[in-house]
């Protein structure tokens, strides 16, 4: 068989058309790291120089790196403890705010005193009141409840006839302060708080 012959401008014809083809478009890939790799390059030339002419000089920028490392080092365990104190830090506050104050009688007779002190005597007959049922609580001869009036506790107490009276006379000048709007300035509080204040005895056996 005799092989037939190609002409030259059908194969380079042919060689063109096949290497137009997408699979060998040669495209040059962007190398983001090209740059440093140079730099990294010329900083290691220029030390392996430096080490060679000015050994003195070399070893005094080796030691200045190495401080620069320790130093970033350090930073950034700094920053990492900070970081560790600040995620522990909410749940210490959060344990804080969670237990309760404790507020008794005399937690309330403070912040009566000092809700007259700013002219808010009403206010402050409301707080002198709850530290006083809370003390009576305490004697037994009473029983402190949520959502009690004031009214209940006078009717339910354990005390002795006098100090009876002497709690409902306190009970009805708290109403008519409080909710008939009676004037009510220092020398009414501090008549109402003196009264409250004196003992209080459980009625005999």
């Amino acid at each position: 068989m005799i092989p037939r012959v190609v002409a030259g401008d059908s194969l380079r014809a042919v060689l063109d058309s096949v290497f137009a083809a997408p699979a060998y478009r040669w495209i040059e890939q962007p190398d983001p790291w090209a740059q440093l790799r140079a730099w990294f390059w010329r900083a290691t030339e220029w030390l392996l120089a430096l080490r060679a002419d000015h050994p003195a000089a070399f070893r005094a920028v080796v030691a200045g790196m190495c401080l620069v490392v320790a130093a970033v080092l350090a930073h950034a365990g700094y920053v990492l403890w900070r970081t560790a104190r600040g995620i522990a830090r909410p749940d210490d506050v959060a344990r804080a705010e969670a237990a309760p104050e404790r507020r008794d009688a005399e937690w309330y007779a403070r912040a009566a005193d000092a809700a007259a002190a700013r002219g808010r005597h009403r206010e402050a007959l409301r707080l002198a009141f709850m530290g006083l049922t809370l003390r009576l609580d305490a004697l037994g001869v009473v029983r402190w409840a949520a959502g009690k009036t004031p009214a209940e506790y006078a009717r339910e107490t354990g005390l002795s006839a006098a100090d009876r009276e002497r709690l409902g006379a306190l009970v009805r000048a708290l109403y008519r302060y409080i909710y008939a709007a009676a004037p009510c300035g220092p020398e009414d509080y501090a008549r109402w708080r003196a009264a409250a204040a004196e003992p209080w005895h459980a009625a005999a056996g």
